[in-house]
This record gives C-alpha cells, structure tokens and sequence, in this order.
C-alpha cells in the first residue's frame, strides 16, 4: 500500500524543517513581552504570512469551482477541502485586533521573497491545482505541532488583560483565532480527519503528481526559510536586528549536514530555472564549502519541533 503523500512530504523536507524550526524559535522571543512593550512586533511579523494564508486558500476555492477541473483532480481536491481548516480570516482578524487602525505602525512592504512566493503560489496552483495538497499540509499541519507551543507562549500574556471574558470571547478579542480551531477538542478532530483525506487521495495520485507534490513541499520550506529572515530584517527591533546579524546564515542544526544551512536568495530563482535535481546538487555543494569555513557564532539547536505531524 501506498505511503501518505504527507508521509514523503515530511521526510523530503525534513532537514529545511530544522533550520527553519531555530529560526522561528530563535527570533518569536524578540517579538514578545518582556523583550518588547506590547505584541504589535508580533502582529507586524505573522501579518506577513497572510498573504501567503490568502493565496493557496483562494486558489484553492477557485479550483473548487472550476468547470475546467478534471473529474480526476475534482474527486481528489473535493476530497481534500475542509473549510474549518482555513486560516486567512482567522490570521486576518488577529492582524486587525492586535495592529488597531490608531495607533497602527506601518507595515513594511519591501518583501520582494513574499512577493515572489504570492505570484509563485497564484500561477503554480492555477496550473497544477494538486500541489494545493503541499501547502494544505505544510500550513495546517503544523499548527498542531510547533504552533501549539506558539500559542501557548501568546496566550500567557494576551489571556490576562481579559480573564474575565468567556472561552468563545476570549479566543476572539485576544489575537488567538489564528492558532484556535472551533469545537470541544481544539481542531485534534479536523487533524485527524485531515489526515485521513491526505492518506486516502494518496492512492489516486499518480507517481507524477506525487513528485510534483513533493519537489513542491520542499520549494515551500526553502521559501519560508528565506521570508522568516526577510520579515526579521524588515520588523522595527534593536534587539531582533542584533541576533538577526549574529546568525547570519549559519544556524547551527541537530545534525551536520551541509543542506541545515540556510539558503541565499538566489536559491528561490534556481528553483524555477533548472530541474529539482540540479538543484539540490548545486545547493549541497555550496553548502559543503560554506559549512567548510570555521564559524563562532552559532546558535545552539532548539528542542521544539514546528514541523507538521
């Protein structure tokens, strides 16, 4: 029997899943009391992930009602679909309590990774509507795993301005939607069936599909590596700037393998000029001569995963 597409998700893009582990749990103190006055850094951070939210979950509605979706690719993205999953209005309300109209500072709008990563998601997903399987995965996913530990760390400050409030309340005054999912077992049960779908459409992929869906897993990772670091360098913060010039681009994995370095930019652009293969082999061998070149300042791994289940 055929593995979870889901399954090879995961170990494709494992060594990108480190990297980008340290650096989102690297840089999220800086962002939050008491290293910051309020949560406004945090909000102006995750309200560049909107976009991102936005535009797999809007295509992926327009494939819904697409008469031009093929019976086969209907079945399967039909299958797919459960809208107590989507994240984008939820993130989009969190963005609107904790960033309020006045005082709201700006927002930095020199993100040319975002940008890149919204045309790519638009023109990938309207010619290929299967690699929607990577992103739901990806994004969904890993709200169970890693966000948990996210939200656990925002809940203990935003939850005490409105202790009074109700659960329901609570979950949508405080800037929690995002991470919050409705009914009594906190969206374990979407999880699970989410899952479920994933393993089941497994078997109605065909092996190009399934590479597709893969190769397109890991062009997601390598990009969110690159815009975790594009948005910490574009956020307002001393203290953030300071560790952001510290790391650099080694961050010191779990393991030592050359490829838990962090990519330059121009990784983004050879992922659409030459073939996957060519890639990695183009990738890990710079990689090899950088992780050469004796480096001090390191950042010791971090225990928490924020890698989907």
């Amino acid at each position: 029997m055929a593995s979870s597409v889901g399954d090879d998700i995961n170990r494709a893009t494992k060594l990108y899943h480190t990297t980008l582990n340290q650096l989102i749990l690297h840089f999220l103190p800086f962002a939050l009391p008491p290293n910051t006055s309020s949560y406004h850094l945090y909000a102006l951070g995750v309200s560049h992930f909107h976009p991102i939210y936005a535009a797999f979950e809007t295509s992926f509605r327009t494939q819904l009602r697409s008469a031009a979706l093929s019976p086969h690719l209907a079945e399967i993205l039909h299958g797919l679909h459960l809208p107590d999953l989507e994240r984008a209005k939820a993130l989009q309300d969190d963005i609107n309590f904790l960033l309020p109209p006045s005082p709201r500072a700006p927002i930095p709008n020199k993100v040319p990774r975002l940008e890149v990563f919204q045309r790519h998601i638009q023109v990938s997903l309207a010619r290929k509507p299967h690699l929607v399987v990577a992103y739901t995965w990806i994004f969904y996913m890993a709200l169970f795993s890693g966000g948990r530990y996210i939200r656990s760390k925002l809940r203990a400050g935003l939850s005490q301005s409105i202790s009074s409030a109700s659960s329901t309340e609570q979950n949508k005054v405080t800037g929690l939607a995002f991470w919050e999912f409705p009914g009594e077992r906190d969206g374990e049960d979407l999880k699970l069936e989410y899952k479920r779908r994933v393993a089941a459409l497994s078997i109605q992929l065909t092996d190009k599909e399934r590479v597709d869906i893969v190769e397109e897993g890991i062009y997601i990772m390598v990009s969110l590596t690159g815009l975790v670091r594009e948005v910490a360098e574009v956020v307002p913060n001393r203290a953030m700037a300071l560790a952001l010039g510290a790391t650099a681009y080694h961050i010191k994995p779990d393991f030592q393998g050359p490829i838990a370095r962090i990519r330059p930019p121009w990784l983004l652009l050879v992922r659409n000029l030459f073939p996957f293969g060519v890639m990695e082999i183009l990738s890990n061998a710079l990689g090899f001569i950088a992780s050469s070149v004796p480096r001090q300042d390191m950042v010791n791994p971090l225990p928490v995963q924020l890698r989907a289940e």
